[in-house]
């Protein structure tokens, strides 16, 4: 019998419906846990499950793709063995580098949802669930292989919009190499547009799979099931593979310690705009989380903080009246601060702001203090990582990995 393992971390919480599916497609099967890295190698196949892993520090993913459970996984996928990543699971696999595409460790990013209408006006953003249809693009993969039919599946999911900058990735998928599912009405007409593609992904992707068929990153919950139904039909087919030994003996998996350095843009100050500094008073789990991973990225001790900084334009705009609205800090747990000169008023060596391509916090929080203060506000927000006492060569190791930026979702820069 075919042997089945779900790998959980902390924060996941769609064990049970991965084992009971699983069994009930007739693998062996058993939970690992992501520090029981001695028992990874007993199994033909593995299931990375929803839920939340390390409570989406960083970002949706990103820290548990950088456990040292994923070393010996990407050991495993090398052989042939069969990787499925359900949401949170797919994007600990697209943050992993499991799926190269076009030679790219890092091709997609799972951004937030975006729904619009007809019209092309938002009516939607982040976390959506309900019911979706799936049609199969590739045939020939281990998750696909004689599924003909339109599956009806749930989705959970806040941020699950495929989407890259790579136009080389973008025709991959636009040609269907690398797409295993796409989205689809219930008749099988696919539509990028919503309701038919519930968060807005590129060409309708529901599924991304790599060249050889083995590793598959799907959004939509074909687990989520109590009895057999339509999701099940994924995981016969992964059985079906196995047993009749498809898979090839090697397999390419992506590094992503042996990325290029990504451009740090450079942005300018703007006398006329105030710019808020944002950080906790009480304990940062984020930050906490990507510092450990970043040490281990790096091979030292490192000292990081994180801040949120606000860059605020606007006509005839005050630090007092920003901070009175109440909707950039909690003063319970934040501390806001006004500052003129950014590099002087951050106590680190080196600073490094992210902002998201799309960041429909900003659009939101601008559309907010443009109500209460009754004047046209615009708001960008950067995540500001400040380190301290570190070398370069370290910063190199973490800016290639990714850990900071995922590049298809988010710009890096320095003031």
């Amino acid at each position: 019998m075919s042997k089945l393992a779900v790998i959980t971390f902390p924060g996941n919480n769609c064990e049970i419906e991965s084992l009971r599916v699983a069994k009930r497609n007739g693998f062996e099967t058993e939970l690992i846990r992501w520090n029981q890295i001695d028992k990874i190698q007993d199994f033909d196949a593995y299931l990375l499950p929803g839920g939340f892993s390390f409570e989406d520090r960083g970002r949706s993913g990103s820290i548990a793709a950088r456990e040292d459970i994923f070393d010996a996984l990407r050991l495993e996928a090398q052989k042939g063995k069969l990787v499925l990543g359900i949401c949170n699971g797919a994007q600990m696999i697209i943050e992993s580098g499991l799926i190269p595409i076009e030679n790219q460790a890092l091709p997609l990013s799972l951004a937030h949802n975006i729904r619009h209408n007809q019209a092309g006006h938002t009516v939607g953003t982040g976390f959506y669930n309900d019911w979706t249809h799936l049609k199969v693009e590739r045939t020939d993969t281990a998750f696909t292989q004689n599924i003909a039919s339109i599956l009806k599946v749930p989705f959970a999911h806040g941020e699950g919009r495929f989407t890259t900058t790579n136009n080389k990735v973008a025709k991959a998928l636009e040609s269907g190499k690398n797409v295993a599912f796409r989205y689809c009405d219930k008749n099988g007409e696919v539509s990028e547009k919503f309701p038919t593609t519930p968060n807005q992904a590129i060409f309708a992707t529901a599924a991304v799979v790599n060249n050889e068929g083995t590793i598959m990153a799907i959004m939509p919950h074909p687990e989520r099931f109590y009895d057999q139904f339509d999701g099940d039909k994924i995981f016969q087919s992964m059985r079906n593979w196995i047993e009749a030994k498809k898979s090839p003996q090697k397999v390419v998996i992506g590094d992503l310690h042996a990325q290029d350095l990504p451009e740090i843009k450079k942005q300018e100050k703007l006398a006329k705009n105030l710019y808020l500094s944002k950080s906790l008073i009480i304990t940062d789990n984020e930050c906490f989380s990507v510092q450990k991973a970043a040490e281990k990225i790096a091979g030292s001790e490192l000292d990081l903080t994180k801040s949120i900084i606000f860059e605020v334009s606007g006509e005839n705009i005050n630090f007092t009246d920003l901070k009175n609205s109440g909707i950039f800090a909690n003063p319970n747990k934040e501390k806001l601060v006004d500052f003129k000169n950014l590099a002087d008023s951050q106590d680190s060596e080196i600073q490094y702001l992210v902002k998201n391509i799309v960041d429909d916090e900003a659009l939101h929080l601008s559309e907010k203090i443009s109500e209460i203060l009754k004047k046209e506000i615009q708001v960008t927000i950067y995540k500001a990582w400040n380190f301290k006492n570190i070398n370069q060569e370290s910063i190199n190791k973490i800016l290639k990995n990714g850990l900071l930026s995922n590049p298809n979702a988010s710009i890096i820069s320095q003031f």
